[in-house]
């Protein structure tokens, strides 16, 4: 059974099942016994949700122009 540490490393290809099949039930055996490891993974999860949504949510290329120009205009003389 793989260590804390191992499952942590070897979190992106346990849920991507892209690892060989024993290894795969070696995550799962510890996962069913280590709640650590459990809230690890479901936080992962989460953090894989939420960049999905954001780059889901980029602003239209013109719009980021016109932000990114807003911020130069609002920028103070001589700060550089």
């Amino acid at each position: 059974m793989p260590t804390c540490q191992e499952v942590a490393e070897q979190a992106t290809e346990y849920l991507e099942k892209a690892m060989p099949r024993r290894e795969r039930l070696g995550v799962w055996a510890h996962l069913r016994v280590c709640p650590n490891c459990r809230t690890y993974l479901r936080q992962f999860m989460g953090t894989i949700a939420l960049t999905r949504r954001a780059a889901a949510a980029a602003p239209p290329p013109d719009d980021e122009d016109r932000l990114v120009a807003a911020m130069k205009a609002a920028r103070t003389p001589g700060a550089d």
